[in-house]
C-alpha cells in the first residue's frame, strides 16, 4: 500500500468511527503531514528536549509501561467498598499544531502523596493520589513551564500542611468528608496563589515578563474522589457511563459572572476578534499576566466529585482541542479507543487501546478539524471498558 493511499485510508477510518469532518480527504498536504506528526511524536513537544523526542505516541497494546507521560497499564482494578485504584492507565500527547511556537506544558505525577502518607502512618497510607495537569501558555512558554515544574510540588506541600494540622486523615463520616473537601479547595487556592507569585514579572515592568501567562487545569485523582482546579479555558471532562460530565467551566471574558467580576474591579471586556480583557486577553483567569491584574485573577474554581463504579475516564486538554471538539465528541472518541472498538475495526489506522492511544487520537481529531492552536491532551483511564469486537460493535450500531 502506498503512503498516499495509507493516508487517505486513515482519514476515512477516523471519519467513519468518530464522525470526523467529511472533508478530511480534501485537506492540504500540510494538514495531513501535521496529523501524522501526532503519531510520530513520543512525548509532549514541550518536553521533547529532555528525551525520547522521536518515540511514537501510540505504542502497541503490549506497551504496558513507559515514562510518566506514557500509558501506565495496571491489572483489572480490585474495588473495596467506595475505594478505587487511582487509574488503570494514563497517557498524554502535546503537539505544536499550526502554531510557530510550543507554549503548552503537561504534568503527570502518579503517585502523588503516597510516600509521605506512609511515613506519617495515617489511615490512608495506602492511598495513592495521582496528579494530572495541562497548562496553556500565552505570550511565551515561560509561565507554563514554571507551572509544570512547580504546581504539583507546591500542591503537595499545601495538602500535607493541612493534613498535619488536622493530625491525620481521620474517619470517613459526613463531617470529616466535608472538612476534607474544604481542605482540598483551600489547598488548591493557596497553591495557585503561591505559583502565581513565584512566576515573577510583578517587579520587572521593562522586561516583557508581565505579559506572559498560562491557564491551568489540575486534577487530583484519588481512591474516593476527583478534585479539579481550573484557572482559564483549559478543561476537564469526566466520562461516566457514556455521559460527558464537565468538571470545570471555561473562564471566558463574556461569561456573565466573569464579565461582572472584571467590570467590578474596574476592567473592561472588549469584543476585538472575540471577547477579550481590554481587547487583549481571551481568558479572564490565568497564572501570571501581571499587567492585567486585578482584572485577570489566578484564583481557580475547584470541583470535588466522589468517584463511582460508573466512572470510565477523565480527559484534560487545552483549548486547542476544545475549540473544535465538543465534550461529547471527545468522550465518544476516547471511549471507542479505550474499549478496543477502534483498533479492532481499523487495525491499520488505530494501533492500540491505551490512554496514550486515546490522547493521540483526540489530538489528531483536533488538527484534522482545523485547530490553529497547540493541542495538549491527557487521558486518565479509571476502569477497564469492556472489549468489543468489530462484529459486536457493528451489531450494536445496527
Amino acid at each position: 500500500m502506498s503512503s498516499d493511499t495509507g493516508r487517505r485510508d486513515h482519514a476515512v477510518a477516523v471519519g467513519e468511527v468518530f464522525a470526523v469532518d467529511s472533508k478530511v480527504d480534501k485537506e492540504s498536504r500540510t494538514a495531513r503531514r501535521r496529523r501524522l506528526e501526532v503519531r510520530r511524536l513520543g512525548r509532549t513537544a514541550s518536553a521533547a528536549a529532555e528525551d525520547e523526542a522521536t518515540k511514537r505516541v501510540r505504542p502497541g497494546s503490549d506497551s504496558s509501561s513507559d515514562s510518566s507521560e506514557s500509558a501506565k497499564v495496571a491489572p483489572e482494578p480490585h474495588v473495596e467498598g467506595d475505594r478505587w485504584p487511582v487509574c488503570v492507565s494514563h497517557g498524554s500527547v502535546s503537539v505544536i499544531g499550526r502554531r510557530r511556537e510550543m507554549e503548552d506544558a503537561v504534568t503527570v505525577a502518579a503517585p502523588f502523596l503516597a510516600a509521605k502518607a506512609a511515613v506519617e502512618g495515617s489511615r490512608d497510607a495506602e492511598e495513592e493520589e495521582g496528579l494530572f495537569a495541562v497548562y496553556d501558555g500565552h505570550g511565551g512558554s515561560r509561565v507554563a513551564e514554571a507551572c509544570r515544574e512547580r504546581m504539583h510540588v507546591v500542591l503537595a506541600e499545601e495538602v500535607r500542611l493541612r493534613r498535619a494540622l488536622r493530625g491525620g486523615v481521620g474517619g470517613a463520616d459526613v463531617e470529616h468528608e466535608d472538612e476534607d473537601r474544604a481542605r482540598w479547595k483551600d489547598a488548591m487556592v493557596a497553591c495557585f496563589a503561591r505559583v502565581d507569585g513565584e512566576v515573577g514579572g510583578a517587579d520587572e515592568p521593562d522586561t516583557g515578563e508581565q505579559t506572559v501567562g498560562s491557564t491551568a487545569v489540575v486534577a487530583v485523582v484519588g481512591p474516593r474522589r476527583i478534585v479539579v482546579a481550573n484557572c482559564g479555558d483549559s478543561r476537564a471532562v469526566l466520562s461516566r457511563h457514556g455521559v460527558a460530565i464537565p468538571l470545570s467551566s471555561d473562564h471566558k471574558p463574556d461569561r456573565p459572572d466573569e464579565m461582572e467580576r472584571v467590570e467590578a474591579a474596574g476592567g473592561r471586556v472588549i469584543n476585538w476578534n472575540g471577547y477579550r480583557i481590554f481587547g487583549v486577553l481571551a481568558t479572564s483567569r490565568s497564572i501570571g499576566d501581571y499587567y492585567l491584574k486585578p482584572y485577570v485573577t489566578a484564583e481557580p474554581e475547584v470541583t470535588v466529585m466522589d468517584r463511582t463504579d460508573r466512572d470510565e475516564f477523565l480527559i484534560l486538554a487545552s483549548d486547542g482541542l476544545w475549540d473544535v471538539v465538543s465534550n461529547e465528541a471527545a468522550c465518544k472518541m476516547a471511549r471507542s479507543c479505550l474499549s478496543g472498538r477502534a483498533a479492532s475495526r481499523f487495525p491499520e489506522s488505530v494501533s492500540g487501546s491505551t490512554a496514550t492511544d486515546a490522547a493521540a487520537l483526540l489530538a489528531e481529531l483536533a488538527i484534522s478539524r482545523g485547530s490553529k492552536d497547540n493541542v495538549s491532551v491527557v487521558v486518565v483511564e479509571l476502569r477497564r471498558l469492556k472489549q468489543r469486537t468489530a462484529a459486536v460493535a457493528a451489531s450494536e450500531e445496527s
